[in-house]
């Protein structure tokens, strides 16, 4: 005699599928996660790398400045430089804001992913321990056949 089919077979391949969908979601949040990261590094790099140049032009005008080495319209080309020097640094600091979003959205959208994981293991968990627990009984109750067959079998024939 075959042994009989779990009845729940089906759904436990439905949330196997759905721990699968749900751990490619995951990787893809947290790929997606790791390129903002990336893009909010490089964008605290840019930034930080204009206002150390910055800095030094202004180093090496005060430098000049001291030297005497400056006329008036010098210091007005370094009036209008530290003008596109502010709008820049400002715009960096947009980029920085942006991406900075982007990251904290990327890691939101990961958190969720995991959230959502963790509840499709959940349900597949549930399933794996009804199959366990049905298992058991169903190998409990073929004993007692085997059990009572064997009995059956040593019973003497004006008994049965």
């Amino acid at each position: 005699m075959r042994p009989p089919k779990y009845p729940l077979d089906p759904l436990a391949q439905v949330r196997a599928r759905g721990v699968d969908e749900a751990a490619r979601e995951l990787a893809e949040s947290v790929r997606t996660r790791e390129e903002a990261q990336g893009a909010r590094a490089a964008s605290e790099a840019r930034r930080d790398d204009h206002a150390e140049r910055a800095r030094l032009e202004r180093e090496a005008e005060r430098a000049a400045l001291e030297r005497g080495e400056l006329r008036a319209a010098d210091l007005m080309r370094q009036d209008a430089w530290e003008v596109r020097v502010a709008a820049e640094r400002e715009a960096h600091e947009r980029q920085l804001a942006e991406t900075e979003a982007r990251e904290a959205a990327a890691r939101e959208e990961e958190r969720a992913a995991r959230g959502g994981l963790s509840a499709r293991k959940a349900d597949e968990e549930v399933v794996t321990q009804h199959r366990a627990k049905w298992q058991s009984a169903e190998d409990k109750a073929r004993e007692a056949r085997d059990e009572e067959a064997a009995v059956e079998a040593w019973r003497p024939k004006g008994e049965r």
